[in-house]
């Protein structure tokens, strides 16, 4: 019987290539996560398990604690132990996007359960998890150990009504003309847990219809990427959408650290003049813990974190890396094939 030849896995060590690929270096190198990478797994999900057959990994200690690792990137631990990250951020690893953004990756960060509210680059390193699950665009509820999450289906913002962001501008900064930016999808998140009720916006727009505004009643904290030049959403936007669901306490979120962000990539300014222009506390930490007794009274109170993050960072000094400094001009998606 003739031998057959062993084919190239089209995988690895494969010549085979019938699209050009673009000439792009990451100057930050990573781990990418493509497909299913459970033959990679070097641990068990021992706490998933722990936390399926005793609905939580510890006793309840009554606090809702909630950790900021900058831009939209929220983790939320449950009084029973339970770890939940929202919204990972990093570079883009396609060049049309405008290279790199960010000074240094975000750390590998533990958490049992990764969330994603919608997948640009900004909200969606499911790399950086070292998580049990990922769960990305929910619709629906789910219930687990001591949270519930539901996940209201709607979409990102298309005109954020900034003087400085205008719908010109983010024709240029999303330059796709296979895309309807007014179709991208975006998935709020409302997590109910220790007798809190908390929302994480990610990009929505600021008019959900009503049906997801009936859901959205009476909440203790919710989570905004409001900045001072209205990158997502204006301060006066923030206001309304905190004010339709009577929320106790805002958390600013998406806008510049100094040290992460890089200055003209596009998160210029911090939340700073629209967190002074409410009731405030000026956070000097990077977590804080609640529960019912603790926002009981707020009413639109800010707390806000600044320039505190839950893992140190890494300065990089910008006139030794012309590749970070260099910020890549915006191209159509077509002109990194040439």
């Amino acid at each position: 019987m003739e031998e057959r030849k062993k084919q190239p896995s089209p995988v690895m060590g494969s010549t085979r290539n019938t699209h050009r690929q673009p000439k792009y270096i990451d100057p930050m190198p990573r781990i990418v996560q493509v497909g299913d990478v459970a033959y990679a797994q070097n641990k068990n999900n021992t706490r998933i398990i722990a936390a399926h057959y005793y609905g939580g990994l510890r006793e309840d200690t009554g606090e809702v604690t909630i950790s900021y690792y900058g831009m939209s990137a929220i983790k939320i631990t449950t009084p029973k132990g339970l770890e939940l990250f929202f919204d990972p951020w990093k570079n883009p690893c396609d060049p049309s996007w405008g290279g790199i953004w960010y000074k240094m990756r975000m750390p590998m960060t533990h958490c049992d359960i990764g969330f994603v509210t919608h997948s640009h680059f900004d909200h969606n390193a499911y790399e950086m998890l070292d998580a049990g699950m990922i769960i990305r665009g929910l619709a629906g509820t789910y219930t687990f150990a001591d949270v519930k999450i539901t996940g209201l289906a709607d979409k990102h913002i298309v005109e954020t009504q900034s003087p400085v962001y205008t719908k010109e501008v983010l024709d240029v900064l999303y330059p796709f003309p296979n895309v309807d930016k007014e179709d991208i999808d975006n998935t709020i998140y409302l997590i109910e847990t220790g007798g809190l009720r908390i929302v994480h916006w990610g990009d929505n727009r600021q008019n959900p219809p009503q049906d997801i505004w009936d859901k959205l009643t009476d909440i203790d904290i919710v989570i905004l990427p409001v900045t001072d030049d209205g990158r997502m959403l204006t301060s006066e936007w923030a206001d309304k959408i905190a004010a339709k669901m009577n929320a106790k306490i805002i958390i600013p979120t998406h806008y510049f650290i100094e040290g992460i962000n890089i200055e003209g990539a596009g998160w210029d300014k911090t939340s700073e003049e629209y967190a002074k222009a409410h009731d405030n506390t000026f956070l000097d930490t990077p977590t804080i813990s609640l529960n019912p007794d603790k926002v009981k009274g707020y009413n639109n109170h800010v707390m806000y974190f600044g320039n505190n993050v839950d893992f140190d960072l890494i300065q990089v000094d910008l006139a030794e890396n012309g590749k970070i400094n260099d910020i890549p001009e915006v191209k159509p998606v077509w002109e990194q094939y040439k």
